[in-house]
């Protein structure tokens, strides 16, 4: 991969990998920097899925070999704890329905899960066995999920699911179409339908710099 996109959301997790390399803007509006032999493009979507596919369809119209999302994300998973790090091996959506004969997570005339190539999965499972991190799927609304009655629903749906997030999928799909690799990495901020949810998020963000920049930096070495 010679020119990777690093999608975040919000302005927290955009300073949390600027503050990674030298990155200086480019004739594209983009934050460009280089790295481990590659270039880096480093852009802020918004929230959302629309906005994620419209950033990812940007960066690849710029030259971006692959796109890489990162930031904060909900567990679904009773084994996971705020602060752990989630690899997506694979993304869906936990809200779209098109109806029969689709499958619930599916947008008409697209596959239900975006997978990771098998060699690039390779390179990540590596870099998670030797970090402690968690590889799974990872399934996207625009929703940021606190009700216990939707977790059961997207459970019972999806029940392989870890962790939740508003862009990942949209991403996916954006780099489906464009024939381009994808990657999501997450950290998990909260996890969904535990007493104390809300105050885990609002607390979480004063160790999201380090958390965030030290994953980033692993992953992209290892590419």
């Amino acid at each position: 991969m010679n020119t990777i996109a690093i999608i975040t959301a919000m302005d927290s997790e955009f300073n949390a990998i600027l503050s990674l390399y030298d990155f200086k803007l480019n004739n594209a509006n983009i934050m460009e920097a280089s790295a481990h032999n590659k270039t880096i493009y480093l852009i802020k979507s918004g929230i959302g899925k629309v906005n994620a596919a419209l950033c990812a369809n940007f960066a690849i119209q710029n030259g971006a070999d692959m796109v890489l999302n990162t930031g904060l994300a909900g567990g679904i998973s009773d084994d996971l704890n705020q602060g752990d790090v989630v690899l997506a091996d694979k993304v869906c959506y936990h809200d779209v329905w098109c109806g029969e004969p689709n499958l619930k997570g599916q947008v008409q005339d697209m596959p239900l899960f975006y997978k990771i190539g098998e060699d690039l999965l390779l390179k990540l499972q590596n870099v998670a066995k030797d970090n402690g991190y968690k590889i799974g799927l990872a399934v996207t609304g625009d929703q940021f999920l606190t009700d216990v009655n939707r977790l059961m629903q997207i459970k019972e749906d999806f029940p392989e699911a870890i962790a939740v997030d508003m862009e990942s999928a949209a991403i996916a799909q954006t780099c489906y179409v464009n024939n381009k690799p994808f990657l999501s990495l997450r950290i998990i901020s909260d996890v969904v339908g535990k007493t104390n949810q809300v105050e885990q998020y609002n607390a979480f963000w004063q160790n999201m710099p380090q958390m965030a920049s030290i994953m980033v930096d692993r992953i992209i070495q290892s590419l």
